[in-house]
């Protein structure tokens, strides 16, 4: 009797051994397929990216749009570019979940690219957007479209709350404004706190401001620039 009990919890424990192993085996390889789907995803980015540079247009409603894959309900429409940070991303239309699990999107309540008014782009905070968390006053953005490349200067920060915040889209100036959820290092994503970079556009003398530290305003004190 206790020799077959001895039997009983080695199969036991030999089949418990097996399972976790099994369980392992499986995570690692969801894990392996979802980078694997990311890296190949960011690759086709790039490739519609340079198909629509080689067209020489960006428009929203232009019918050559290049979708990264068939089934996409998005597109590359810019790239945006920050020297400082070594930060170099597709830009794609809309700014729905499906677009930025993959790249920054356009909002498309905002202005266009090369057009008066204020560009919004939205990004996840622990992903494409992460690097914002270390932007400074008078770093600079490009955003790059296939008719030219324009040049940002960031002006101001902000923390904000998006309950009670809008971004002012009609303007006669050229701002860019990126936003992410806030905090950066949050474990969960459910706070309603954005992190805002203002830009405006540099014009073709050097664009200096009064300002040099960085500075963020406070949720209680927030001035829609």
């Amino acid at each position: 009797m206790h020799k077959r009990y001895h039997r009983c919890a080695r199969k036991i424990s030999t089949i418990i051994i097996v399972m976790l192993f099994a369980s392992s085996l499986w995570q690692l390889a969801a894990a392996g397929w979802i980078q694997g789907k990311a890296l190949v995803a960011q690759q086709l980015l790039h490739y519609s990216w340079q198909q629509t540079l080689s067209d020489g247009a960006t428009s929203i409603q232009n019918e050559s749009r290049h979708k990264p894959w068939p089934w996409a309900d998005t597109w590359p429409v810019a790239k945006l570019i920050v020297p400082q940070q070594q930060v170099e991303q597709i830009v794609l239309a809309g700014d729905s979940g499906s677009s930025l699990a993959f790249a920054p999107g356009l909002s498309l309540a905002g202005a266009m690219p090369n057009t008066a008014g204020t560009i919004l782009i939205s990004g996840h905070r622990d992903t494409h957007f992460h690097f914002l968390k270390n932007i400074q006053l008078n770093d600079m953005l490009y955003l790059q479209t296939a008719e030219k490349t324009e040049r940002y200067q960031v002006y101001n920060l902000q923390i904000v709350d998006s309950n009670n915040f809008k971004v002012q889209s009609y303007t006669d100036e050229h701002r860019l404004v990126l936003a992410s959820c806030y905090p950066f290092d949050a474990v969960t994503s459910s706070s309603s706190l954005r992190y805002l970079v203002f830009a405006s556009k540099h014009p073709a003398t050097v664009l200096q401001h009064s300002s040099t530290s960085q500075h963020v305003d406070s949720p209680a004190n927030l001035i829609d620039s």
